[in-house]
């Protein structure tokens, strides 16, 4: 007999439809994907939740092993002392940090994780044998090993952005001899190449360095070889072939557009990195859309105030480029330009230097379009309320 189904029993499921399979059986096929999207719903938020509560048992056990370190030591010695807890608290700086480069990225990280090891066993040894000098001992060594090396590096690539390139180099130099990880090798060999004088010189040591870079340092080695050649069009070629890559060097994108013209092409590159530029590169980005867009007052008033750490020659260099974008070509940053063309022993900077002398005023100064216009007026308005808009006298 074919089963019999009342028009009342398939009212009483609204949420099913019972259909009959090959052997006259009734099968639920309605409300199926309903159940699956709603486990996998349930699925997501459990394994988010699992994933939280691990990462907040992580940061306990960092913790536990720190107090239970702490309190070893402290049993193990009977002294609660300064020196101790100064020594302890350096030792739990260390291993945080540790576990922070693990999760990183960051260049030469392998290097760094293995001296916050070795401080915080340094740490140890130090509160077990000598504890009345465990504080200077571990503080001494967390100085000279991370905070000089930071330092310096960071000295070498501002006194390289300034325009001194040599003392640049110098303090590259120091930098690897405190921490000669990969990375510092790398950034102070860069520094020492880019302090050469011929760019036959430069670019021989740059192509050194390429032989044994990573791919990634590889990338960087070629863009800086067109940099130091002055060419601009391979400079924008390599940064765009990199893509995520050479991120980093935005800046010098910015620059590059500038330098071949390009100058609404360079606002709107700007603009549409301004939110993830560095603090220490948004000023110079500024700098190079202002100058190349003929804005003689903002110049000024960023390298009287906020850039004023730029050497002479490089000051110089964007007095003119301003002036000259602007249609006044003014005699005096022509004179002073060209001096410094002539005696300085950076052939690139000659290069670029000169190139730009031979090329004369813009007539009218530099083309923007409306929405160009409006962008430096936007940048016009920070360097106003950073540094006060007017134009500063700026010794060069």
């Amino acid at each position: 007999m074919s089963p019999r189904i009342s028009l009342r029993s398939m009212r009483a499921t609204p949420f099913l439809k019972i259909h009959f399979g090959s052997q006259g059986a009734p099968t639920r096929t309605d409300g199926t994907m309903n159940i699956q999207s709603a486990l996998a719903a349930c699925r997501n938020e459990i394994a988010l939740l699992v994933k939280s509560i691990i990462r907040l048992l992580w940061w306990v056990l960092i913790f536990a092993l720190a107090v239970s370190s702490v309190y070893g030591l402290l049993q193990a010695h009977r002294i609660f002392s300064i020196q101790t807890m100064v020594a302890c608290a350096f030792m739990f700086v260390s291993l945080v940090a540790a576990f922070g480069f693990a999760k990183s990225r960051t260049p030469g990280r392998t290097t760094w994780i293995g001296v916050h090891v070795g401080i915080f066993s340094a740490g140890i040894a130090a509160v077990f044998w000598v504890p009345q000098w465990s504080g200077y001992i571990v503080g001494t060594t967390l100085v000279l090993f991370v905070f000089t090396p930071n330092l310096l590096r960071q000295l070498a690539f501002r006194r390289a952005a300034a325009g001194y390139d040599r003392a640049a180099a110098f303090y590259g130099r120091l930098a690897c001899l405190v921490q000669p990880s990969g990375q510092v090798r790398f950034d102070s060999s860069f520094l020492i190449a880019r302090a050469l004088g011929s760019i036959k010189e430069k670019v021989a040591a740059y192509r050194e360095m390429a032989r044994r870079a990573t791919p990634e340092q590889w990338a960087l080695v070629n863009c800086w070889i067109s940099s130091a050649q002055g060419d601009w069009e391979g400079v924008l070629e390599q940064i765009r072939r990199a893509g995520d890559t050479l991120s980093e060097l935005k800046w010098l994108e910015i620059r590059a557009l500038g330098e071949l013209g390009r100058v609404d092409e360079m606002v709107a590159s700007y603009a549409s990195a301004e939110s993830v530029l560095s603090a220490t590169n948004l000023p110079f980005c500024r700098l190079f859309v202002l100058a190349f867009s003929g804005r003689a007052d903002a110049v000024h008033s960023l390298l009287g105030r906020q850039l004023r750490f730029l050497s002479p020659r490089m000051k110089s260099y964007w007095v003119f480029i301003v002036s000259q974008a602007a249609g006044n070509d003014q005699e005096e940053a022509r004179r002073v330009l060209g001096s410094y063309a002539r005696s300085a022993d950076d052939e690139t900077f000659c290069k670029t230097a000169q190139r730009h002398l031979d090329a004369g005023p813009k007539p009218g100064g530099a083309t923007l379009s409306a929405e160009s216009r409006a962008i430096i007026a936007v940048i016009e308005g920070h360097c106003e309320k950073r540094n006060g808009l007017r134009a500063d006298t700026i010794a060069l």
